[in-house]
């Protein structure tokens, strides 16, 4: 097998040295792709819904949950465009939302050949203006102000995750981890990098037991709604 696979890996040491950068971190996009379906796979998770792009995953939800009380936490704000949508699809008005974010970009690389380096999403430290009194800004890292932070009262609790890196989504998993129970939807932006977001939200169900079902992605799987389903069943002891 290796006698008939070197001339195979010589040919693609050729077609490697004749390519650019931005054609080569094309390609390992593309295999991430191929590497987030089967981690779907593996973990049992199938969508009943495929949708076109991030929105409409959002609408999935935010239709059925949008006359309730809804504790909507938002983790990377950015320039706002996420937390307006919820603002305006969220109409009881004892919502609340809340939006976590530095203000001050990655704190690390993330994707550097696709430009993703510490400090980019920065605003220069200030966040978005709105006119919602639901809207609640805290600004600084997660390990910081999210430790402190205690849950308001609500009926359903909405989640969604664009921290981009495993450092910042494992720590937002695992802070609101005793907060998580049936019926709780927990949304990722960025799937596709394994080992990042995907590898957190792994780790946390292995962690805690938790487990999802799938409720809604995108054609690419890359951003995807899940619900919280309980917790596994214990295994039972052997009889003999």
């Amino acid at each position: 097998m290796n006698a008939l696979l070197r001339p195979l890996k010589q040919s693609l040491t050729l077609v490697g040295a004749r390519s650019s950068g931005r054609t080569l971190h094309g390609l390992e996009l593309a295999l991430n792709y191929v590497k987030l379906g089967r981690w779907m796979r593996e973990h049992g998770f199938e969508f009943p819904q495929r949708v076109r792009d991030g929105r409409g995953v959002f609408a999935c939800v935010a239709e059925r949950v949008r006359d309730e009380q809804v504790l909507y936490l938002e983790f990377g704000v950015w320039r706002g465009a996420s937390m307006r949508y919820w603002s305006e699809a969220l109409r009881h008005p004892e919502s609340k939302l809340h939006g976590f974010d530095s203000f001050e970009g990655l704190p690390e690389d993330f994707d550097p050949a696709g430009g993703l380096v510490k400090g980019h999403f920065s605003t220069g430290g200030a966040p978005p203006s709105f006119d919602d009194p639901r809207v609640t800004f805290h600004k600084g890292w997660f390990q910081e102000t999210l430790p402190g932070f205690e849950l308001p009262d609500h009926c359903v609790l909405v989640v969604n995750i664009d921290a981009d890196l495993y450092s910042s989504t494992i720590c937002v998993l695992r802070q609101l981890a005793p907060h998580f129970r049936p019926g709780t939807f927990v949304y990722f932006d960025d799937l596709s990098h394994l080992d990042h977001e995907a590898r957190a939200f792994d780790e946390f169900m292995r962690e805690t037991g938790l487990e999802f079902r799938g409720v809604c992605a995108d054609r690419t799987l890359n951003t995807a709604f899940f619900e919280c389903v309980g917790h596994e069943a214990p295994t039972s002891p052997a009889t003999t």
